[in-house]
């Protein structure tokens, strides 16, 4: 057995590294089709990128259009210094006094809350007022940056 081995090592080996050759040229024939195919695509996509027209851009056109732009935001971000004056209110505000204060007005129904029962907001009022402060510098900052930038 020793001898068989002996005599059929070397032809396993010549095999197992002809084997390899083979299965080596035929990686390297299919990665140069592979190759072949993509460098096929690109040259197509080459000459259509080519053959397109190169837009033309008129910048005195650019300018115009960017003025106008700035002239616009300009005019939305001053804020109208307008103050709407309150249509008189004597008539209703006694009505719903004399509604409140006198003893013939009919009661309201009973509530439908429950008794104990607390509000859903766990905010407090300070707390309120310091996100709605925090949002007004956000959207200030915001304005600033937009304003820069068109500058």
């Amino acid at each position: 057995m020793a001898t068989l081995l002996h005599h059929i090592q070397p032809w396993m080996q010549k095999s197992i590294a002809e084997s390899e050759a083979r299965m080596k040229r035929r990686m390297e024939r299919m990665m140069d089709r592979k190759v072949q195919g993509v460098n096929k695509r690109l040259d197509a996509f080459e000459l259509r990128v080519l053959e397109r027209p190169a837009p033309t851009t008129d910048l005195s056109t650019l300018q115009a259009d960017l003025a106008s732009l700035r002239t616009d935001v300009d005019a939305i971000l001053v804020a109208p210094s307008v103050e709407t004056q309150a249509a008189p209110t004597t008539l209703a505000d006694d009505t719903v006094l004399n509604a409140l204060f006198s003893g013939t007005a009919e009661e309201g129904p009973a509530p439908t809350h429950a008794k104990g029962k607390r509000h859903c907001s766990h905010r407090t009022e300070e707390e309120k007022a310091q996100k709605r402060q925090r949002r007004q510098e956000k959207e200030a900052r915001r304005a600033a940056i937009v304003d820069e930038e068109l500058r």
